[in-house]
C-alpha cells in the first residue's frame, strides 16, 4: 500500500528537481549570455566641473563596474591613475566619472579613459587645467541653440570643427540654452550633440542653462546629462577674474521660480569678491531685441539689478540670429555715450547684452522656415542695435586683467562678423 504514494511523490519529487535544474540553467545561461556580451562605448568623454586644481571627465558605456583614468602632464613621462565610479542612467547605459584633483593650473594634460580596466582609445585625450585663482588672463566661448537635427539643416557637427580649429584656445564654453530639440529627451541627447562633439567636448568644459526646448521634464532629461555646481536651476562660479552667473529663464521667458531666483541672484551680485574685474550673466531668453522675438518682460525686469550691480555681459540665445546691443541702463534705455564707440567702450556704464543663437540653428532654415526678418516693432529705439549678423555664428570673450575683447565669429569657416573691446 506504500509503495503507489511513494512512486507518487518520487515522480513528483523528480519533476521538482528537473524544473528547479532547467531554471538554475536557464539563469546561468542568461547571466553567462550577458556577461559575454561587448562592452561598448557609448558616449565620448566630456568635461564638466572644472574649477582649481580639479576637472571631472564623465563618459558612457554600454556596460561596466569601475571607470578609469590614466593622465599625465605634458611632458611628464610617469602616467597617474584615478580611479571613479559607474552609475546606471535613464537609457539602460552607464555613467562613467572619475575626478581628477591636484592638478597643475593652466597646464595641458594627456589622459585615457578605461572602463573596468578596459581602454577605449589607443591615442590620449588632452585638456588644459583651470587657470591659477589669481591668474587674470583667460578665454571663454558662449553659444546658443546647438542640438538642431541634421536632417533640419542643423549644424552641431559645423561649430565643432569651427571650436576646433578656431583662431582662439578656449578655457571653457557657455551654453546658452536649447542643446537638443525638440523636446530635449535624454535618448536624443547622443544622436543630436553628443556624437557630433567627440574631438571638442573631451578639450574643454562647458557649462549649459534650461532653454525652452530643453524645459521637456528636465529633472529626468536634462539634469541626467549635465553637472553643475550648486542649484542645478540656476548657479555660479568663479574663474580667474570673473564671476559667471547661469540663469533658468524658464520655458517661456518668465524666469523659473522668480521670486527664489531673483534674490539669489541679487545675493550673487551684492556678494561678488574684490577680485572679480568681470560679472557674466548667462541664460537662453533676450530681454529687450530687435530681432523677431519678442522683448520678455521677465527677463527685462532683472535688468534693474544688472544696473545697479555693474553686469558687463548679459549673454542669451533663443532668437536664431546675431544681435549685439548698445549698453542698457536698468530702464532698458540705451547710454547715448556710448553711441559713436560701437567697437570700444572706455569705462562703460550699463551693460551689454548680446544674442548669440545661431550656433546650430538659423531662421530661414528647415528646422525654423519663417524667412528672417527683424520685427520692427521691436525696433522703435533707432540706437538699439550696435551690431546684426543673420549667419551661423559663435562667440569668443578673451579677458586680459580689465580688458576684454569679445569677436564674433562664422561657423563655417571662422570669419570675424563683429568684434568689440571693453576697458576699465
Amino acid at each position: 500500500m506504500l509503495s503507489k504514494p511513494l512512486t507518487i511523490y518520487n515522480m513528483l519529487y523528480l519533476k521538482y528537481v528537473l524544473v528547479v535544474v532547467l531554471s538554475s540553467s536557464l539563469l546561468w545561461a542568461c547571466s553567462r549570455s550577458r556577461a559575454g556580451e561587448p562592452m561598448n562605448l557609448v558616449r565620448q568623454p566630456y568635461l564638466q566641473l572644472a574649477f582649481a586644481d580639479s576637472t571631472t571627465i564623465l563618459w558612457r558605456t554600454s556596460s561596466g563596474a569601475s571607470a578609469q583614468v590614466r593622465y599625465r602632464a605634458a611632458g611628464d613621462k610617469k602616467w597617474q591613475t584615478a580611479r571613479g565610479t559607474t552609475k546606471a542612467t535613464n537609457t539602460s547605459v552607464k555613467e562613467n566619472e572619475v575626478i581628477l584633483t591636484g592638478l597643475r593650473p593652466a597646464m595641458a594634460y594627456q589622459y585615457r579613459i578605461a572602463t573596468d580596466g578596459r581602454e577605449w582609445r589607443s591615442k590620449q585625450y588632452q585638456f588644459r587645467s583651470p587657470v591659477a585663482a589669481t591668474d587674470t588672463t583667460f578665454q571663454f566661448f558662449a553659444v546658443g541653440d546647438i542640438g538642431e537635427p541634421v536632417e533640419l539643416e542643423g549644424t552641431p557637427q559645423q561649430l565643432n570643427d569651427a571650436l576646433l580649429r578656431g583662431p582662439q584656445d578656449f578655457d571653457l564654453g557657455l551654453l546658452l540654452g536649447d542643446i537638443v530639440y525638440p523636446e530635449g529627451r535624454s535618448e536624443q541627447y547622443d544622436d543630436r550633440l553628443f556624437r557630433h562633439f567627440t574631438t571638442y567636448f573631451p578639450t574643454t568644459p562647458v557649462y549649459p542653462v534650461l532653454g525652452n526646448h530643453d524645459w521637456h521634464d528636465p529633472e529626468n532629461n536634462y539634469f541626467k546629462e549635465w553637472k553643475v555646481p550648486g542649484d542645478r536651476h540656476f548657479y555660479s562660479f568663479h574663474y580667474a577674474n570673473a564671476h559667471f552667473i547661469a540663469l533658468d529663464s524658464g520655458p517661456k521667458g518668465e524666469i523659473y521660480d522668480y521670486d527664489r531666483q531673483l534674490a539669489w541672484l541679487e545675493a550673487q551680485l551684492k556678494n561678488k569678491r574684490a577680485s572679480d574685474d568681470w560679472t557674466i550673466v548667462y541664460l537662453h531668453h533676450n530681454g529687450k531685441s530687435c530681432t523677431y522675438k519678442e522683448d520678455y518682460a521677465g527677463v527685462m525686469s532683472l535688468y534693474p539689478l544688472f544696473d545697479r550691480y555693474d553686469v558687463d555681459l548679459v549673454l542669451n540665445g533663443h532668437a536664431h540670429t546675431y544681435e549685439r546691443l548698445n549698453p542698457l541702463n536698468g530702464q532698458a534705455d540705451v547710454l547715448p555715450n556710448y553711441l559713436k564707440q560701437k567697437d570700444r567702450y572706455l569705462h562703460p556704464e550699463g551693460f551689454i547684452s548680446i544674442t548669440i543663437g545661431s550656433g546650430g540653428k538659423l531662421r530661414g532654415k528647415i528646422g525654423d522656415p519663417t524667412p528672417f526678418t527683424p520685427d520692427p516693432e521691436q525696433c522703435r529705439h533707432p540706437d538699439l542695435v550696435a551690431r546684426a549678423v543673420h549667419d551661423w555664428i559663435y562667440l569668443g570673450v578673451a579677458i586680459s586683467g580689465k580688458k576684454l575683447t569679445a569677436t564674433a565669429y562664422t561657423t563655417s569657416d571662422n570669419a570675424v562678423v563683429d568684434r568689440f573691446v571693453v576697458e576699465k
